[in-house]
């Protein structure tokens, strides 16, 4: 078998992309690439200097304005998305002063938040991977921001409640399929780093929300909340209206989906935005469709956004193993956020609320310089995905255990190397798990790893709420042994990502 590239090759002459472009130094191609070629032409005679993939036209067309336009509208989301959860955490003590809300209620309040999430990502990989990408991130994007807004007029909890929980299910709906989005129309050599970065946006939003509150709120337990939300509101409605005009189909899915007139049209919109010099010609779309055909053909057994397609073709125990992963991280993440700010009201008790804000600040700050570690590490070799996961759990599970006992005085420092290793892990997590599903199943594989996450959520406060009111900073034992846990089982993920193509 003919080990050479995708496109064809002339004897003696550069590998011709068209009349106009070449490849000098041709690509070869990598095992998953050589595995699906060999499958499909068992079953189908088709020479493989016929298949273009999609990856390799992507690689050519290279990183460009097309991209730039949707990766601002995501991390614009992202921003938003951030800001809320800043939200409610520095509501929780401040409406347990002004409502005089329990404990049990601000723990309903949060598993409410986390239950939607999971119904939300559920319902989007069914949506996303049967109707496209496009049309159920611009719906649920809109609600999300007028519903951010009607918590404005919330006058008791439980309308509150309400509210938070119909948020959850929208922002569930939006961030697995702009993930998706992201991880089809980035190049493979830049697919790691550049969505690495694009998580980092989250942080920055939950920054975002912090410096509204410095000039909105008195103190963590008291100032003007409604306020805070009403900015907090406006990068997300920004990134709904640049989506009207900018966002575009996944020619990936478009592709996959029978709409080869629409992903044609995207891809010679991608090559004109990018200056590409490639002519996106008919002897190209004859190989692409048949990398199409093949692709298909391969994957006719799999059922389209079907919830049990994640555990067929010796998937189980991969599935399972990102399940646990994404339960434990979230558990961990949001369990150090939601306490953050009623450890430190009950810590420093000679620091100014401001003061306490600045950490806060601190803190969040972290998550973005742990973001921008894991875009370095996550395509180094010897690192990458699985390896980084395993690495940096450890790590992080040391600081957990550092932030129980250590002295209070030190607490803030080991919380936020705890956040700073967590918010390396997220992205490691977000980006092993788009690059392991194929695309017909990829938004229902991060939509329900997302979601099964957000169940850590549900069950953490009442857990971490009961130990932090016996034992201020207890819950940080349990997180560093979780982790722990976590580390250990990733070590069984059966493969690495680092360099394969998508499915």
């Amino acid at each position: 078998m003919d080990n050479g590239p995708w496109y064809s090759k002339q004897e003696g002459s550069p590998l011709k992309l068209s009349r106009n472009a070449s490849i000098t130094s041709p690509r070869r191609m990598d095992n998953s690439e050589l595995k699906l070629v060999r499958e499909y032409n068992s079953q189908v005679s088709i020479p493989e200097h016929q298949i273009l993939s999609f990856d390799h036209l992507l690689d050519e067309i290279n990183f460009g304005k097309f991209q730039y336009w949707i990766y601002g509208i995501m991390a614009l989301m992202s921003i938003s998305e951030g800001a809320q959860i800043t939200i409610f955490t520095l509501m929780v003590p401040i409406l347990k002063n002004e409502w005089h809300i329990s404990d049990s209620l601000n723990s309903l309040q949060a598993s409410f938040v986390f239950v939607g999430y999971l119904v939300g990502s559920m319902l989007s990989g069914q949506l996303a991977d049967r109707v496209g990408r496009k049309k159920p991130f611009l719906i649920s994007s809109f609600f999300t921001c007028l519903l951010s807004l009607g918590t404005i007029a919330c006058q008791e909890i439980y309308s509150l409640l309400i509210v938070r929980a119909l948020l959850g299910i929208l922002v569930g709906l939006f961030a697995p399929c702009g993930v998706t989005m992201i991880s089809e129309i980035t190049p493979g050599h830049l697919r790691g780093r550049y969505m690495g970065l694009i998580t980092l946006t989250f942080a920055i939003g939950q920054l975002f929300g912090l410096l509204v509150a410095e000039f909105t709120l008195i103190s963590l337990d008291e100032g003007n909340w409604r306020l805070l939300t009403f900015w907090c509101c406006l990068p997300g409605f920004l990134a709904w209206f640049i989506s009207l005009f900018r966002l575009r189909e996944s020619p990936r899915f478009a592709l996959l989906s029978g709409q080869k007139n629409l992903a044609y049209n995207i891809i010679e919109e991608m090559i004109q935005s990018n200056k590409s010099s490639i002519q996106f010609n008919d002897e190209m779309k004859i190989k692409l469709s048949n990398w199409t055909h093949a692709m298909n053909r391969i994957a006719k057994n799999q059922k389209n956004a079907s919830i049990t397609s994640l555990f067929e073709n010796n998937r189980f125990f991969l599935t399972i193993l990102i399940w646990f992963n994404w339960f434990i991280l979230s558990f961990v993440y949001y369990g150090i956020v939601l306490l953050l700010p009623d450890i430190l009201s009950h810590i420093e008790q000679t620091q100014t609320g401001r003061d306490k804000i600045i950490q806060l600040v601190v803190s969040c700050i972290s998550d973005i310089l742990g973001a921008v570690a894991a875009a370095f590490f996550i395509e180094l070799k010897g690192f990458g995905r699985k390896n980084s996961l395993i690495i940096f759990f450890t790590i992080q599970a040391l600081t957990a255990l550092m932030g129980f006992y250590d002295i209070e005085h030190r607490f803030i420092y080991w919380a936020t190397a705890s956040k700073f290793f967590l918010s390396m892990t997220f992205i490691f997590s977000f980006q092993y798990t788009a690059e392991v599903y194929p695309t017909k199943i990829r938004t229902t594989g991060i939509g329900m790893a997302n979601g099964i996450g957000r169940l850590g959520g549900v069950i953490m406060p009442w857990i971490c709420m009961y130990m932090n009111s016996k034992q201020l900073r207890s819950p940080f034992v349990l997180f560093s042994v979780l982790s722990v846990i976590t580390s250990f089982s990733n070590c069984f993920l059966p493969f690495e990502t680092l360099g394969k193509e998508l499915e």
